[in-house]
């Protein structure tokens, strides 16, 4: 990939708006490659299939990190998928879904020091941090009605993030105390999305 485009170190969303964007952009290169597997079942009343993909992706930018290259953010190493469905008879099905990824890198400061007692945060080599993996498992079961005259409805009965799995949405860094007393300590903090949530669906399809 050629031509890519990144705010240069330092850029300020709140920068003086008569300034020409452009002035705050540089550009660079990057590459993806890996492989991707795929496997499935169609016949049977087990079906579903399994999906695996591995893979990099990398950036390089004359004007960011030192001219070095980098792991872009939406590299992820690992992600897999897992479908299968069971025909417990001609009305009653049952489905689970399984899904991992690698997290997403993010870039984190390796030191915090004071200037004019206001903190300066100083980082290292860009997305130096990988957030935790992201996976979940969503269970569902299906129970179809007898078809009637105007057409054919369902139940669904469905469990998203069945094991309730605290996945990483993003880290932020909090400040927390006084530098002058001596207590200051910077934590990491990071905030999740969607636990276990239940439902329950009705379908109607008209003929």
């Amino acid at each position: 990939m050629k031509n890519l485009v990144e705010f240069k170190d330092g850029t300020l969303a709140s920068g003086s708006v008569n300034d020409n964007l452009d002035n705050q952009l540089t550009f660079g290169t990057g590459r993806a490659y890996g492989f991707e597997f795929f496997v499935k079942k169609t016949k049977g009343k087990f079906s579903g299939w399994i999906g695996y993909t591995l893979s990099w992706t990398d950036r390089q930018f004359d004007a960011l990190n030192d001219g070095k290259q980098y792991f872009a953010r939406y590299d992820r190493r690992h992600d897999i998928s897992v479908v299968a469905t069971y025909e417990i008879n001609e009305r009653l099905s049952v489905s689970a879904v399984f899904v991992y990824s690698s997290g997403n890198l993010i870039w984190l400061p390796k030191s915090i020091y004071f200037f004019e007692g206001e903190p300066i945060f100083e980082y290292g080599d860009r997305n130096n941090y990988r957030m935790p993996a992201y996976h979940r498992l969503d269970l569902s079961m299906t129970y179809d009605l007898k078809p009637k005259k105007h057409g054919q409805s369902s139940w669904n009965f469905s469990i998203y993030n069945a094991y309730n799995r605290y996945n990483p949405y993003f880290i932020y860094i909090d400040a927390v105390g006084d530098p002058i007393s001596g207590n200051f300590k910077p934590t990491a903090k990071m905030v999740t999305l969607f636990p276990i949530i239940p439902s329950v669906t009705y379908n109607f399809k008209f003929k």
